[in-house]
């Protein structure tokens, strides 16, 4: 029998991995996937139930008996998956027949288009990429499930995610164009409290406040790393994320308010 602070997250990933961690020391019960059987032993290790799954197989008939639970994340990246709306709302209606009552997508800001400010009632993809994502948001939010909540991400950075590294080197357009980037330890600050919640909206977007040039940032990460530095052509007005309703629902605010100062913070990589 599941319990509320009991959750599957599919995906122990960047993301998956650490977030489960988060939850396993607040008192969850925290099952989960990963298609590395080293990963799964070593995370079993660590008090999780971890199960070994690779999601372009054929699914089971049923949910697995490990991951039953009260909640379920999906923190599957789109490029590890073959049809990924079509296997998304698979896995999330085998959840729903599972015993699974609320799921959170965490899908990404792909969907916007066009230039400006954008919310959550923005969506409109102009290309293959954000039109596979809006397409496995509305597969999921079609699970039957109690709650849906899908979370669209900006560009994630921290952990082992270096912004330094991401352009170096390289030749771009749109230096002018707003960077829309959420860090990690934010993530793990958020997620925690919206599960702790039973009012979930049907969209948040997460995406911190400040919003830097591309040019300025990704030059300034590689300077503090000593990378050589990315080279860009012309301007470009480029969107930016509202992230905020996010934290009048919280009543949270984002801890980075400033990017520079969190690039000066990091330590260089070695």
């Amino acid at each position: 029998m599941s319990t509320e602070h009991s959750i599957a997250i599919l995906g122990l990933g960047w993301l998956g991995e650490p977030l489960a961690h988060t939850l396993l020391a607040r008192g969850w019960r925290v099952a989960g996937t990963s298609r590395d059987p080293e990963k799964v032993a070593r995370l079993n290790d660590a008090g999780l139930h971890a199960e070994c799954w690779d999601f372009n197989a054929p699914l089971p008939a049923h949910w697995p008996e490990r991951l039953r639970a009260h909640t379920l994340v999906l923190c599957v990246p789109p490029g590890k998956v073959n049809d990924y709306p079509a296997t998304l709302g698979n896995l999330a209606r085998l959840a729903v027949a599972g015993g699974i009552q609320r799921v959170i997508f965490t899908s990404a800001t792909s969907v916007y288009s066009g230039m400006g400010v954008k919310t959550e009632a923005d969506a409109a993809p102009d290309g293959p990429r954000g039109e596979r994502m809006l397409a496995a948001e509305r597969a999921v939010q079609a699970c039957g499930a109690r709650s849906v909540l899908i979370l669209r991400l900006s560009g994630l950075v921290g952990g082992n995610r270096e912004p330094g590294r991401f352009l170096s080197g390289k030749r771009f357009d749109g230096g002018d164009e707003p960077v829309n980037l959420v860090a990690l330890d934010d993530l793990l600050r958020f997620l925690p409290a919206i599960l702790e919640r039973s009012d979930w909206p049907a969209v948040l977007n997460v995406s911190a406040p400040h919003h830097p040039s591309r040019h300025d940032f990704y030059g300034e990460a590689a300077r503090l790393q000593s990378l050589p530095p990315p080279e860009f052509t012309g301007g470009g007005e480029g969107k930016t994320i509202d992230g905020s309703a996010l934290c009048r629902w919280l009543n949270m605010d984002y801890t980075v308010t400033d990017w520079f100062q969190w690039l000066g913070q990091r330590k260089p990589s070695n």
